[in-house]
């Protein structure tokens, strides 16, 4: 038999459970060394360790999955990432299938939420204009009906890319984009019961011919400002130093976070994290540098939280967990664990 997982992008993906299994005997194996490594050295000092709260993805709707990563890394999870699925219509997208899994699962939900699935006509024009804000009421009542009514909510995320059907290139499409955020909030507020925050989050790596303020919604339609870090690079030279000195400058990087988030009185999150290896090579691989600054970084700023992408998919891998990060999991371990 074999199960459905979801892709950062929301699109399904199938694994067979054995591979599952042996990634679960792998986090076992792990923990147990850790075990071994605490008794004989001694637990990581408190100043080491990262007092911001942290969560992780690690599979859809698979709690035990976070909890396989805490125990396999020794880190403290308070927040679970999932997406719902936008790889097909309406219907699907607002039934938040599965989502109710969460509920009892004692970590606060962070949830993906795709503005237009992928599989329809719909545009950000369109939901400027106020063509979906019953979707997005349907939505909520159906989250509040699962017990998440109040899950952070990533809505459109990643925007400044061109990966998603929600991409925004232009500075009229940025403006669209604004005023169908600012839709889908005042949509999904007015549900009994919600106490939905809402997360406006680009990426990192993502460069844009507009500013970030033609795409802000405005301070009262957001509760988190974030971006998504992760470590690749494609300048020159190809080393951790200079990957992460672009990580701090790039134009929607940790710099533009830290201004941009005091600008606005919004605490800072950065919603997906991770070591990176990519199939077009400009991952920067196992980097346990990369794990260090963006502890120090994050534990010297108004950071709400973070959540880490622990998994693999077939041109990326990201699950730290998986043997091929070894000297990345050790940092991560001594900073989070």
């Amino acid at each position: 038999m074999e199960r459905e997982v979801r892709h950062r992008d929301g699109h399904r993906r199938v694994v067979a459970p054995v591979a599952r299994a042996a990634h679960r005997l792998v986090g076992l194996a792990a923990t147990l060394a850790a075990v071994v490594v605490l008794v004989l050295v001694g637990a990581p000092t408190a100043a080491s360790a990262s007092s911001v709260p942290l969560g992780v993805y690690a599979g859809s709707r698979d709690p035990l999955a976070v909890a396989e990563f805490g125990w396999a890394t020794g880190a403290h999870l308070s927040l679970a990432t999932d997406f719902l699925d936008g790889s097909a219509g309406w219907a699907v997208l607002d039934g938040a299938s599965g989502i109710g899994v969460w509920a009892s699962s004692g970590y606060q939900l962070v949830l993906g939420v795709p503005m237009l699935p992928r599989h329809t006509r719909s545009t950000l024009g369109q939901g400027a204009r106020g063509r979906y804000d019953s979707d997005f009421v349907t939505l909520a009542r159906n989250l509040v009906d699962d017990g998440e009514g109040g899950a952070y909510l990533r809505l459109g995320w990643e925007f400044n890319g061109n990966w998603f059907k929600w991409h925004v290139r232009t500075a009229s499409a940025a403006r669209q984009y604004a005023a169908y955020f600012r839709n889908i909030v005042v949509s999904m507020r007015s549900v009994p019961g919600e106490d939905f925050k809402f997360i406006w989050n680009p990426n990192a790596a993502s460069p844009t011919s507009y500013t970030p303020d033609e795409a802000y919604p405005g301070d009262p339609y957001v509760d988190f400002i974030g971006t998504d870090v992760y470590d690749s690079f494609w300048g020159s030279p190809f080393a951790p130093q200079a990957a992460w000195s672009n990580q701090l400058t790039q134009q929607w990087g940790l710099d533009w976070l830290a201004a941009f988030s005091a600008e606005h009185g919004k605490p800072i999150v950065i919603p997906e994290w991770s070591t990176d290896y990519r199939s077009d090579g400009h991952g920067l691989g196992d980097d346990p540098y990369f794990i260090n600054q963006f502890s120090a970084w994050t534990s010297s700023h108004d950071v709400a939280w973070t959540s880490m992408f622990a998994f693999d998919a077939s041109d990326q891998r990201n699950d730290i967990t998986d043997g091929a990060f070894p000297n990345s999991l050790r940092a991560f371990e001594a900073d989070f664990g």
